[in-house]
């Protein structure tokens, strides 16, 4: 299915006020976002702290919203083989890790040691660390050294290397697999900015739709998650 609504060429020009207006754009209309979050919470209290922890330090997590999301499709996935590109402290991992079940594991990987000290203290306090592996260091080259085949692929790292990541998840993601990129509506600047990461995510965006080995929808939750089914 071809993708053709975020030519560069066919996005009017917006004046400098529209441009900073769009870019702070609500993705859900905020009584209906506000709804959402009283309805789907983080269903351990562990999960709570983890959610409070990033909420007060302003870390970019994927919120309860996206994360039952995630669970949801990995249990009706039956997923065991899980690769997380870019983890942060753990967030989207815990909601993969109670999802996979005893045997399985979710692969991740993190730029920065102390995320990787906090997200190792958490999983240790849930008894689920023996769930999850964890990588210090660049997402792809890490998620390089795993032959896979894995049955999801997050990918939640800086959207400039989106492209490449598709590339890797191309040749990791089994048939009937699903590909997860996070902030594919990213705050809105699709529709008027034009800088690297934005021109990444559309460039994304349009492989994805225009790949043949991929359906792919688009789920306005949170920031934008494109969900890609592996086909072919």
């Amino acid at each position: 299915m071809k993708f053709d609504a975020c030519a560069d060429d066919k996005r009017p020009r917006q004046t400098s006020h529209e441009k900073n207006r769009m870019s702070d754009l609500e993705i859900t209309h905020p009584q209906i976002y506000a709804y959402l979050e009283k309805i789907l919470t983080e269903e351990t209290p562990l999960l709570r702290e983890m959610g409070a922890y990033g909420r007060a330090q302003n870390f970019p997590i994927i919120g309860a919203q996206v994360g039952r999301l995630f669970y949801f499709l990995a249990r009706a996935l039956q997923a065991s083989q899980i690769l997380e590109l870019g983890s942060g402290f753990g967030y989207s991992a815990m909601w993969f890790a109670l999802a996979v079940g005893a045997g399985g594991k979710v692969i991740m990987t993190e730029g920065k040691q102390a995320n990787v000290d906090r997200a190792r203290d958490y999983f240790t306090r849930a008894g689920l660390l023996d769930r999850v592996e964890f990588n210090v260091g660049d997402a792809l080259t890490r998620a390089e050294t795993y032959p896979g085949p894995f049955d999801i692929i997050f990918c939640d790292i800086d959207k400039h290397s989106y492209p490449q990541a598709l590339a890797l998840a191309r040749a990791k993601l089994r048939v009937g697999g699903i590909l997860i990129f996070d902030n594919m509506l990213w705050h809105g600047r699709i529709l008027t900015e034009n800088d690297a990461d934005t021109r990444a995510v559309l460039e994304t965006t349009r492989a994805l739709f225009d790949a043949n080995e991929f359906f792919t929808t688009l789920v306005p939750l949170h920031d934008g998650q494109a969900l890609a089914l592996r086909v072919k």
